[in-house]
């Protein structure tokens, strides 16, 4: 039997949280101890190993990426040994994100439980909460499907679950923004009515995590639109650049960037998740 259990490790009732990554209790059980900063941090580092070798690969060996002036990630990783690579590194990435998006899930049900001052305040943002986490997770494995589905062997697939990612995506940057604004409200007037910090909030600061959240998060907005809506209602052709050659070079670096806004939001959970423990139990 498994169980996963949550353990801030603040210098709170719940102490700090073990060093011990694998510990055997006396009655035969096995815990092991995960810090979660480990996930969002391996979800970077794949994600952008796997672009940056992609496009190194793709020009070390003169593939053709469709002609364009700026490739589009997936074009550079449509032919061996970069397509191997990048599906499989991607593949584990959107794992990754999904551990990333539970625990964060976690860890904000436990603060909106925290800094309720009344009974009827300890659903207030549940809701946002579990649409969120049902976001991340149905975007998370369409990362994968996107990289095997490549847009040398499978253009439309590749382009329905390229959209089927970042729609997602969308939502769920908006939700996780929502929800801090709610924390960093209830905060404040906590501060205001001179009640004690909740200490098992681990975050280093909520107010400049949102603040950075929010600019990551409009900028995603405005890349996106560029990507995918308005750049496709631009284009003759999804699949054939030749026609519009500049266009399809735009949406290649709006895609880019957009890539990057999604690299920089996962990766600010690192100081969101401070010293928060990931814990499984097998008994």
């Amino acid at each position: 039997k498994l169980q996963f259990l949550y353990l801030i490790g603040q210098r709170g009732r719940l102490g700090r949280p073990p060093s011990v990554p694998l510990m055997t209790m006396g009655d035969g059980s096995t815990v092991i101890n995960v810090h979660t900063r480990i996930f969002p941090a391996a979800s970077i580092v794949l994600a952008v190993s796997a672009i940056l070798g992609s496009v190194g690969c793709c020009f070390a060996y003169g593939h053709d990426f469709g002609g364009t002036y700026w490739p589009y990630i997936s074009d550079t990783a449509k032919e061996m040994p970069q397509a191997g690579f990048f599906s499989f590194a991607m593949s584990l990435t959107s794992l990754m994100i999904v551990l990333v998006v539970w625990v964060h899930h976690g860890k904000v049900k436990l603060n909106l439980h925290a800094l309720a001052d009344r009974k009827e305040e300890i659903n207030e943002g549940q809701r946002r909460s579990r649409l969120a986490r049902a976001a991340g997770c149905f975007a998370a494995p369409n990362l994968g499907f996107l990289a095997c589905y490549d847009t040398a062997r499978a253009p439309e697939l590749h382009m329905l679950f390229v959209i089927l990612f970042f729609l997602p995506c969308l939502v769920y940057l908006l939700c996780t923004i929502s929800l801090y604004r709610l924390m960093v409200r209830k905060l404040a007037q906590r501060r205001a009515q001179g009640k004690p910090s909740i200490k098992r909030l681990s975050y280093v600061s909520l107010e400049t995590s949102l603040r950075w959240k929010t600019r990551i998060a409009t900028a995603f907005v405005c890349f996106f639109m560029l990507y995918l809506p308005i750049g496709m209602s631009l284009v003759s052709d999804w699949y054939d650049y030749r026609n519009d050659v500049l266009v399809h070079s735009f949406r290649a670096l709006m895609q880019h960037c957009t890539v990057l806004c999604i690299v920089l939001f996962f990766g600010s959970m690192w100081w969101d998740f401070g010293d928060l423990t990931f814990r499984v139990a097998q008994f």
